[in-house]
């Protein structure tokens, strides 16, 4: 049986949440209970400001205005894998590129939204296993840094971020 699977593309013109659900058939008069579907939320982009030309600018993972945000919804202490499909560059409309970068802490799991954080930091690069929490939750945090370039072409710069959840039953 295939997993369910949330899939979620964040880009900073629009949001935009896909969720996909596997059936199963079973033979016999048989009930299923049907599990409660993922749903990934885009609730802030990653947004860099005041960018310099030849001067590295990073948007801290806690940063509750700049970093980005994700809330991910399903049934409550669910296991979930969340995978990112993270750019290498954003890219303004003349084509220009401005490089981005994620360190190993650049991912932040938070349980707790709102509060003092109260979660795991993790490398955005690999693989996050973690489990909803009772009410259902968790949301995904991600900072990072631009490199631009000296001289570096102004403008407004965009890339996407994919954030993919499995669940991985309870």
């Amino acid at each position: 049986m295939k997993s369910p699977v949330a899939i979620l593309t964040l880009a900073a013109a629009a949001l935009a949440a896909v969720c996909v659900t596997s059936l199963r058939a079973q033979a016999g008069p048989r009930r299923v209970a049907v599990p409660i579907s993922l749903l990934a939320i885009g609730l802030n982009d990653l947004e860099f400001t005041g960018v310099l030309p030849g001067i590295p600018k990073s948007v801290n993972v806690h940063d509750p205005r700049y970093s980005a945000l994700f809330e991910i919804q399903g049934q409550p202490s669910t296991s979930v894998r969340v995978e990112l499909v993270l750019p290498g560059a954003l890219s303004a409309s003349a084509g220009a590129m401005l490089p981005i970068v994620f360190g190993p802490g650049d991912g932040f799991a938070d349980y707790s939204r709102g509060q003092t954080p109260l979660g795991v930091t993790f490398n955005p690069y690999a693989p996050l296993i973690s489990t909803l929490s009772t009410s259902g939750q968790i949301y995904v945090r991600l900072g990072g840094t631009v490199l631009p370039g000296r001289p570096q072409n102004g403008g407004e710069y965009r890339a996407t971020i994919i954030l993919t959840v499995y669940d991985l039953g309870t």
